[in-house]
């Protein structure tokens, strides 16, 4: 099975995320800023460092991959992931695209779904998919990378 580019802060959901994935035998590349937060031993993933301020080393992170879930904490009260996530969002999606990821999935607070969609919808050459982190939100990441692409991804609440 393929691998999937995984990146995002250490957090509830990023966890939630990453367990759904391996759970279902997929293979992740786990691109976080803080690696030593991430104390999983699965043969099936990988932990990399990634400083997502710096667009070129996204793109060459992304490099290679046909899925990239882009997980955000959902605590709104973080001021430094929010910080972070302003800054570096939007870069973040473009070295994605840049580095031939056909499908971009961003979890988030549904409190950010505006922020988020804003920008995905402007891209037309790349699937992707916001899903809010209300619900089973893992379980349809993982059943969205199982689907075939759909490419030119409409908006699904």
């Amino acid at each position: 099975m393929k691998e999937i580019a995984l990146t995002g802060t250490a957090s509830r959901i990023f966890g939630d995320v990453l367990g759904q994935l391996l759970k279902h035998g997929l293979s992740v590349n786990a691109f976080v800023d803080e690696p030593e937060k991430i104390m999983l031993d699965d043969s099936r993933l990988t932990v990399s460092h990634l400083d997502v301020t710096d667009e070129t080393k996204s793109r060459e992170a992304f490099a290679g991959y046909d899925t990239a879930v882009l997980v955000y904490n959902d605590d709104l009260r973080d001021a430094r992931t929010n910080e972070l996530t302003l800054k570096t969002f939007t870069r973040t999606v473009h070295a994605a695209r840049e580095a031939g990821v056909k499908r971009v999935i961003v979890v988030g607070s549904e409190n950010s779904e505006a922020f988020f969609v804003t920008d995905l919808r402007r891209l037309d050459d790349i699937d992707w998919l916001f899903v809010s982190n209300v619900g089973p939100y893992a379980k349809r990441v993982r059943k969205e990378i199982e689907k075939p692409s759909r490419h030119n991804c409409v908006y699904e609440a």
